[in-house]
């Protein structure tokens, strides 16, 4: 199947082969091939062959034209999605949620397994008192096709548009979780629903004066092997064991070659020439503009995806407007796409991620 230079003879032809449903799932699986592209397409030309052959002056909206756009605009804001490098998937778990406002119970207070004598009753675990709170948000936009853009065949703009969008969204969302792993609007921990820092020298978690390399390293690392279940007293011994094979340094692009170096190089890049590297392939480098521009030298240390959930009730989306609506008369608006998703970045523990700054 070809659409190249003839959009609405073939157009015409599987719409009537398959009906507006049939032709747009073949459409989606042809572009999701690559046997086609959204450019392959003519607004004006989709127009014409889902309304018999009637130009835009001629004809009123039909029920496939906004059916079609839509899976050739879905396409395009998928691609500008996709190809956005992203790490936010490295710092945070992804759950699903049906709430906007959700709490997640229990995760800083974990009951330890207590010795439990011949026939005598286990004691029975409780979900503690402890809980923290999500406050998911929806973010999205919207892509109005009028009159206009059929008329003089926009086809090219409008489909740079949805790029553009899918690039704007999934820059968005990496920015949400970035800003969250490094809580800087102190909203992504909410103990008892109360915003609360996440790193603190009250959590333990906030390591002042420790400049990345070696030595940095080194502090972080026995920091964590410090950090204690919340359920016992200061004086027990119940650590959590924060997993070495999950550690990554999240650093500013200032420090990404250095950070590099010591997750890599077999030989010690500081200290004595020729030592070996105790840190080669003992972590991670992550490294963001979103972290560089709050600090050249701080950096995060940890197994982020303990700390940090990304709460997903709805991910990305688009969908398409049914005809008929009233701005198709008022302002000539032949078809709408939105696109959205709904979630939040938040903190359910505090142990597993650490903060370092140099001064």
């Amino acid at each position: 199947m070809s659409f190249r230079n003839k959009t609405g003879e073939s157009l015409k032809n599987l719409l009537e082969a398959k009906g507006e449903d049939g032709a747009a799932i073949v459409i989606e699986r042809a572009l999701e091939k690559k046997k086609i592209r959204p450019e392959d397409f003519s607004l004006r030309e989709i127009w014409e062959a889902c309304t018999g052959g009637k130009n835009i002056m001629e004809a009123v909206a039909s029920s496939s034209f906004p059916k079609i756009t839509g899976t050739l605009i879905n396409s395009k804001i998928i691609s500008g999605y996709e190809s956005v490098p992203k790490i936010g998937d490295d710092l945070v778990t992804t759950v699903s949620s049906n709430m906007q406002v959700d709490t997640i119970a229990g995760f800083s207070d974990v009951e330890t397994p207590e010795e439990v004598g011949e026939g005598d009753a286990y004691k029975d675990s409780t979900i503690s008192e402890k809980y923290v709170q999500a406050q998911n948000v929806k973010y999205g936009r919207m892509i109005s096709i009028t009159k206009e853009m059929i008329f003089f065949d926009k086809t090219g703009q409008v489909m740079n548009k949805a790029n553009r969008i899918g690039i704007k969204a999934a820059q968005y969302k990496e920015r949400l979780i970035l800003r969250g792993v490094q809580d800087l609007d102190t909203k992504v921990y909410r103990p008892s629903g109360v915003p609360t820092a996440f790193y603190s020298s009250t959590n333990r978690n906030l390591i002042s004066t420790n400049p990345f390399g070696e030595s940095g390293l080194t502090a972080v690392r026995v920091r964590a092997d410090s950090m204690k279940d919340d359920s016992l007293g200061v004086g027990d011994d119940d650590y959590i064991f924060v997993n070495v094979d999950n550690l990554i340094a999240l650093v500013p692009r200032d420090l990404e070659v250095q950070a590099w170096e010591l997750a890599n190089s077999t030989l010690t890049p500081e200290g004595s020439e020729g030592a070996a590297n105790f840190y080669k392939g003992r972590f991670k480098v992550r490294s963001s503009p979103f972290v560089g521009a709050q600090s050249t030298t701080t950096w995060f240390y940890g197994d982020f995806k303990e700390d940090f959930w990304w709460e997903e009730v709805w991910p990305l989306t688009v969908e398409s407007q049914k005809p008929g609506h009233e701005d198709d008369f008022i302002k000539d608006i032949k078809a709408r796409v939105r696109v959205y998703f709904y979630g939040s970045c938040v903190a359910i523990d505090t142990k597993h991620c650490f903060k370092n700054t140099a001064t």
